[in-house]
């Protein structure tokens, strides 16, 4: 049998997990913007923004974050420095390490069951 046939005998086995997908981009302007669900990777954030939009992402970013936007639902984003958190979804759980400014980040959360902490 070959290859081919093969992977097509076993893909209705595969998880959803296994199948998740997602794509990141650089935009001008706007930093990096990741789309999908169910994703497991980092980030560097090197002064720019990242919107994360897509439900069930687990996230870490490193570096400076100036904001970090969320569309979307229970996603888990650990991020090392942040401006602002900007959140439109439900159940998503943000944790972050350090300030850009103050003593802690500026928020702007729409949504029910949203948590923002410090690590």
């Amino acid at each position: 049998m070959n290859t081919c046939r093969l992977l097509l005998l076993l893909l209705p086995c595969l998880s959803t997990a296994a199948l998740a997908q997602s794509a990141t981009m650089t935009v001008p302007g706007m930093g990096q913007v990741m789309a999908g669900d169910g994703a497991k990777q980092t980030l560097k954030c090197g002064g720019d923004a990242v919107t994360v939009s897509g439900n069930g992402n687990r996230l870490t970013l490193s570096g400076s974050c100036t904001q970090v936007i969320v569309k979307g639902n229970g996603n888990q984003i650990l991020a090392a420095t942040v401006g602002q958190f900007v959140v439109n979804g439900n159940g998503n759980a943000l944790t972050w390490q350090k300030a850009m400014k103050g003593s802690v980040p500026l928020q702007r959360v729409t949504g029910n069951g949203n948590k923002i902490s410090r690590r």
